[in-house]
């Protein structure tokens, strides 16, 4: 039986907006809906520059597999969207899947900051990758939901449907 590992990295600023009550983030119920929409399609694993704190909790407030992975980058991390600077997650994004193993069969990247070197990027990678850029006062949508689900459908059918990465 084969297993399909479809990742699904994961901003939260300008893609998820949430809210900071108590030092946690705070999604409204649409958006949590998204992303629970998104786990159900492949594994989550957070891309994003909060803190692996906030992204734990984050995680379990959603009912997320406690098994939900997180790239770690550093501190000083901090993107201008209105530069043209290269992508500031990029070199960690690629070097987070490079240690992957087994490595995965496809990747969706969810990020308000992607250049267009994340574009070359992932057109030269051996596994199929979507980009997907949702614009960061909107956040992401359904119909960007949706064009992660159709991609994921084209994929080369496996014995199995996607599987949760890490799930028993």
């Amino acid at each position: 039986m084969t297993t399909r590992t479809v990742l699904i990295l994961l901003d939260v600023d300008g893609v998820l907006n949430p809210r900071v009550v108590n030092q946690r983030l705070m999604l409204d119920a649409p958006r949590a809906l998204l992303v629970r929409q998104l786990a159900a399609l492949g594994s989550i694993v957070w891309a994003t520059t909060w803190s692996p704190t906030h992204t734990f909790h984050l995680t379990k407030d959603l009912g997320l597999s406690s098994h939900t992975a997180g790239i770690a980058f550093p501190r000083n991390l901090h993107a201008d969207p209105s530069a043209p600077a290269p992508t500031a997650k990029l070199h960690w994004v690629a070097r987070w899947l490079a240690r992957q193993d087994p490595q995965p069969d496809a990747v969706i990247w969810v990020d308000d900051i992607l250049r267009q070197d994340a574009v070359d990027w992932a057109t030269a990678q051996t596994w199929p990758t979507l980009l997907v850029q949702p614009d960061m006062n909107r956040g992401l949508t359904d119909a960007q939901v949706d064009d992660v689900r159709r991609f994921i459908e084209s994929l080369e059918p496996t014995d199995t449907p996607t599987n949760q990465r890490n799930e028993p």
